[in-house]
Parts: structure tokens; sequence; C-alpha cells
């Protein structure tokens, strides 16, 4: 529903200049703020521009338009002129390229929300809305009109006008150069911060070298010392083995030479696992394939870790598949993974307590479990298990031994055959559960659910 306001004939320059006038009390009495006032003004005068010099003569009229809360401004521009040759071709071309009869009616397009344009031999007519601001006054056109021709125009209105003009240009420019002061602001803000960013940067690049070389030095020296405590060990135990093998030998001697053996058997367990650590850092380790029956694997894993479960009164159940489950692999590495397994196995379970392996083929897999009813781990280690020198034993005390290196080298091995390590516990007092995963060198070379034995040491 539309509601008429204004109607302004154009027939010479001081219609064009009152249009404009009209124009933006109309919007201010509307609602629309100093801003769109001066953008809807200038459209409605750039097409009264239009008809005054290209029909001739032509009309201006102003209707508000909508339901409650939904109005618009409706301006309508009517002449009875020529109509506007190639139309399409007017309002694709950019707005800068300066085509006097079309400039006007580009910018009236730009400074409303609507434009309608029926052009042809008989005239022309367009129609160009823009919806009230949120919050304006909901007044009728009467009211409007009203308010409107309340206010007479000045007896010089072109004079007016250029007023007018100038201080909304005057405006414009303040608001550009507050625009211009925010962004240089914000340009300088930008910089420091960049320089800011810089210095982090530079920061990072020197701590991340720092670490670097730390880490390299981290990783000489274990090896150095891996190499260095090498010697002294042999020693030790060519010294062992002389005492037992000396013909005065007492029953203490032999009890003393097998301590020694243990404490360097020991020993060099902790130094080939430094050198592996080092060897991994560094990118050195070296793992020659083969096809291994993991079977025989987890036999010569178990013959190393007997003594030690034997010691406790441990028992080992051991379950392998009837038929050879084969993996590509390193069978030395692969005999290292398991051997690390069951030994963690024995030194956090007790005296008289219960191991378990078992190997199967799940899902084109080696799955291969070892599972204890030992001391457990807590919720908050499960995740950093496997991380270096983490323990389960967390007391000063370190009661059982290691440097923490076995569970990283499980799982540096598992990755490095194409394999996975994970670990589960109920928690503390509960025992735990290591798992690696290999993938199998025949997908389906071990039926699932083949026969099993079992081997049980007391």
């Amino acid at each position: 529903m539309s509601q008429s306001i204004l109607t302004i004939a154009v027939a010479c320059e001081m219609d064009v200049i009152a249009s404009r006038q009209r124009a933006r009390q109309i919007a201010a009495a509307c609602g629309f703020g100093s801003h769109d006032q001066a953008r809807i003004a200038t459209a409605v005068s750039e097409l009264a521009r239009n008809v005054f010099s290209y029909a001739g003569e032509g009309r201006v009229g102003f209707e508000l338009s909508g339901t409650t809360g939904r109005y618009r401004l409706v301006v309508v521009v009517e002449d009875e002129g020529p109509g506007i040759a190639d139309l399409e071709a007017l309002l694709a071309q950019d707005e800068r390229s300066q085509r006097p009869s079309g400039s006007g009616l580009l910018a009236a397009r730009r400074f409303m929300d609507e434009c309608d344009i029926d052009t042809g031999k008989s005239g022309t007519r367009i129609v160009l809305s823009k919806t009230l601001p949120p919050g304006a006054r909901a007044s009728s056109a009467s009211e409007i009109a009203l308010a409107v021709t309340g206010v007479s125009l000045p007896s010089n209105v072109a004079l007016s006008e250029a007023h007018q003009q100038n201080r909304e240009l005057t405006d414009a420019l303040a608001t550009l150069q507050e625009r211009q002061d925010e962004l240089v602001a914000v340009s300088q803000r930008l910089e420091q911060t960049n320089e800011r960013v810089e210095q982090l940067n530079r920061l990072l690049n020197e701590k991340a070298a720092s670490l670097m070389s730390a880490d390299r030095q981290k990783n000489e020296f274990l090896s150095m010392l891996s190499h260095e405590l090498r010697g002294p060990l042999s020693a030790a135990a060519m010294a062992a083995h002389l005492l037992k093998t000396n013909p005065a030998v007492t029953p203490q001697t032999v009890s003393l030479s097998d301590l020694i053996n243990r404490q360097v058997s020991h020993m060099n367990r902790l130094v080939e696992d430094l050198l592996d650590v080092s060897r991994i850092s560094r990118g050195l380790i070296s793992i020659v394939k083969t096809e291994v029956d993991l079977r025989d694997v987890v036999n010569a894993a178990i013959e190393q870790i007997m003594p030690a479960a034997e010691r406790k009164t441990q028992r080992v159940d051991v379950m392998l598949p009837l038929e050879p489950c084969k993996v590509e692999g390193d069978a030395t590495r692969l005999i290292q993974v398991i051997g690390n397994l069951l030994g963690n196995a024995t030194r956090y379970t007790p005296a008289r307590g219960h191991i378990t392996l078992t190997l199967e083929a799940r899902d084109g897999a080696a799955a291969l479990c070892v599972a204890d009813d030992g001391q457990g781990i807590p919720a908050e280690l499960l995740p950093h298990l496997f991380d270096l020198y983490v323990q389960a034993e967390t007391s000063s005390e370190r009661q059982h031994g290691g440097l923490g290196l076995g569970l990283a080298l499980v799982k540096s091995l598992a990755e490095l055959h194409g394999g996975t390590a994970r670990a589960s516990s109920p928690g503390p007092g509960l025992g735990s559960s290591f798992e690696i995963r290999l993938p199998l060198a025949q997908a389906g070379a071990v039926a699932p659910g083949a026969g099993s034995g079992a081997v049980a040491v007391a």
C-alpha cells in the first residue's frame, strides 16, 4: 500500500535544486540519518537533472509504502522524453567510466536499495526505494507532507543549496579524515605487532637452534657414555668368570660371581638401551627385514627373561598359534621388543605373580599381548608411558631400576616395522596389558582361531 507524500514538477534548473532540497527534508521526516539524507537527495537531484536535460520536463513524486514496521520511502521520477538508448549497456558499464548521460543513473541506483527502470520511445519511469531505518517514527504520508510543506524553501534556493552541499562536503571530508587517522593508527599498531612477531620468531628460531644443539650434544654424550661403559662392564664380567672358575672357589664366591654377572647383564641392557635411544633419535637405527615366524621370536625372548621370572617364582603362560605367524621384520629387534615387554612385566609384577603372553592373527595383523597382575598403571601416566625416561614407578627410590627407556624403544621399533604399540590398565594394583600389532607377511597366513599351546613356569 502506497501513500503519496509530494509531487514536484521539473521544468527548469531551479526545480532540480528544489527536488533535492525536498528530498532531503522528506528523508529527514522519515527518520533517515544525515548520511542517508544526503544520499537520497543526491539520487533524486541526479535523476531530476536527467529529466530536465534530456526530456525537457517531467516530475518527481515521493511516496510512503508498506505496513507498520516495514515502511519504505519510494521516489518515482517520470518524463515523456525519447527514453534511454541501450539501457542494458549503460547499466553494465563501470561507474568510473564518466559517461555524462549515465553516471547520474548509476549513482542513483547505488545510493538506494532498489531501482526499477521502464523506458521506451514514449518516456521513462524510474522507481527508487529505500527502507526506513529501524526505530524510525512511523508517520503517515500526510504527516510527512505537512511537515515538509510547512518548511518553505529559501528565497535564494540555489545559494542555499550550494551552502548545504558545502556543509555536506565538509562533513564528508571530516569523516574521511577521521577514517584516515584511524587507518594510520591501525597501520602503526600493525607495524608494532609485526615487529613483535618478528622478534618472537627470532627468539623461537634461536630457541629451536639451541634445543637442536642441546639434543645433538645429548645424543653424542649418550653414545660416548655407552661406548665408554662397555669396557669396564666387559672387565667386570671377565673377573666374575675367573672367580667362578678358580680352583679354590667357594660357594660364597660362586654366589658373589653370579650376583656380579646379573648386575653386569643388567648394566649391559641399560647401555644397549642408551645406544638404541641415541641411534633412534638420530635416525641411524637399521632394520634388516626378513620373513620371521613370531613364534620363534617369542621363544627366544622367553629364554632371556626366564631366569628373572624364576627368581621371583612368577608364573609365565605362553599361548602361541599352531600355524606359523610370519611377519616381515628384523628378528633381533623383534626379540628386543618382546623381551622388553616381558622384562617390564617381570619387573613390575610381585613374587608369585602371573604373566601371560598371547600371539594370534587378527584382521591381517599379528597381535601379541603381554599381560600381568602386577602393580598396574595410573590413568594419568598411560598417555605418556611410551615417552623417553618415563617409569611406572615414580618414587625417589626407583626400586625397580631402569631408566624408562624400554617402552620407548618398544614403540619406536614397532613403528619401524610398520606396527603399533599400546598399553592399558584398570588402575594401580590391578595389573596392566601391552599389545603390539605387526602386519602379517601374507594376509591370512594364520587363520583366526587356530589352536594354541601353552607353557607354564612356576
